[in-house]
């Protein structure tokens, strides 16, 4: 049996950016054109099922893990093309606005425990942490905007971090190989 995917990163960017309005092609247009898609087969209702079924082997990891993954691999905005004038042509996308909300909260139990922190200021440590560094906001800018010391916002953020995956014990270390283990089992990745 071949993998259909190089790595598990591999399964998750396809999965969690699989598009939900991707509907199959009818199966005279699939036998034309059996090169279409993207190489692994994976287009119309083939890929929504690949697609669900690694979603739904994250799901089976628990929440912190799945909301970890969210958070790291799905797409934080969608386009959008509602025509209002209040429209930037991009909307949020909930899940993943939602899985950012529930570390946030998560971190006020554990990497947080103990600390006086408000849920925006929680909430910006955790998108700070799934933000490219090339992109950060810093720590003084999020530190500033709620009228917290800097040192204080540093060391904040920082057990944030570790929290989440700047140490070998991190929770995203942790999610990535259970899920890793999970679609070996089943073979989608070698």
């Amino acid at each position: 049996m071949t993998a259909l995917f190089r790595s598990t990163q591999d399964a998750l960017i396809f999965a969690f950016r699989f598009s939900g309005q991707s509907y199959d092609r009818p199966a005279v247009n699939r036998m034309a054109a059996s090169t279409v898609g993207s190489g692994n087969g994976l287009a119309g209702l083939d890929g929504a099922a690949q697609a669900g079924m690694v979603r739904a082997e994250v799901a089976a990891l628990g929440r912190l893990f799945e909301a970890v993954l969210v958070a790291r691999f799905a797409p934080r905005s969608s386009p959008c093309q509602c025509g209002a004038a209040c429209c930037a042509r991009e909307r949020a996308n909930s899940e993943w606005v939602n899985a950012v909300a529930y570390l946030a909260d998560e971190m006020r139990t554990t990497a947080l425990a103990g600390c006086l922190t408000t849920g925006l200021l929680r909430r910006d440590y955790v998108v700070r942490y799934f933000t490219a560094k090339d992109a950060r906001e810093s720590v003084g800018a999020i530190a500033d905007r709620y009228g917290v010391d800097r040192r204080t916002a540093g060391a904040h953020a920082g057990k944030v971090a570790r929290f989440l995956g700047d140490s070998p014990d991190g929770a995203e270390e942790h999610a990535m190989a259970a899920i890793d283990e999970r679609l070996r089992e089943y073979g989608v990745v070698p």
